[in-house]
């Protein structure tokens, strides 16, 4: 894991879930949307919770039963659109 601050860093201890709050509603609607997006391009569809502004995306790779490189790299494309919004 980098030792950056970033949205990869923030993964909690059991690895797979990453928070954010974008800032307001249309902000979090749009940075999902993005995340939807590149998920969709990589036939791999996180977990999310979505309330108002806050976003909770579970990443784990379900035929796996746990992390693999397919969820870094979507950790990775997550950290840089937290970092446009």
């Amino acid at each position: 894991m980098p030792s950056t601050r970033s949205s990869i860093s923030k993964i909690l201890i059991s690895g797979c879930h990453i928070k954010e709050n974008p800032g307001s509603r249309e902000k979090a609607f749009g940075f999902m949307t993005r995340v939807a997006l590149q998920a969709e391009k990589m036939n791999h569809h996180p977990e999310w919770f979505n309330v108002y502004s806050k976003v909770q995306i579970t990443l784990i790779s379900h035929d796996c039963g746990g992390l693999t490189k397919r969820d870094v790299k979507l950790a990775q494309f997550i950290d840089k659109a937290a970092a446009s919004v």
